[in-house]
């Protein structure tokens, strides 16, 4: 078994302070076929269609149990609480993207 070191400062964009406590990255090593894949555009031109194409990719290659797509209501602001929470209970893992 390899131990990986590392050091990342999360930054909340909100402005406010984030725990100190340690961060620890989550075990990856059960692979990602049959996980729930998340992909959520910011509602700029064409994000929607890079993050399909992606998807497509993504899983044809690592054979999600289920890939669900999300939009925020606007490019320059947070997504919305009930998004969140939606995401948090529904995939495991989240992707997002924009365009222009």
């Amino acid at each position: 078994m390899t131990t990986v070191e590392s050091r990342i400062r999360l930054v909340n964009p909100k402005g406010t302070e984030l725990p100190t406590t340690e961060f620890r990255m989550n075990d990856r090593s059960g692979g990602l076929a049959g996980k729930r894949l998340g992909l959520m555009e910011n509602s700029k031109a064409n994000s929607d269609k890079l993050l399909h194409e992606l998807g497509s990719i993504l899983n044809a290659r690592h054979g999600f149990s289920e890939v669900r797509y999300y939009a925020k209501h606007h490019a320059s602001l947070p997504a919305r609480q009930d998004v969140v929470d939606s995401i948090l209970g529904e995939v495991d893992y989240l992707i997002t993207g924009v365009g222009d």
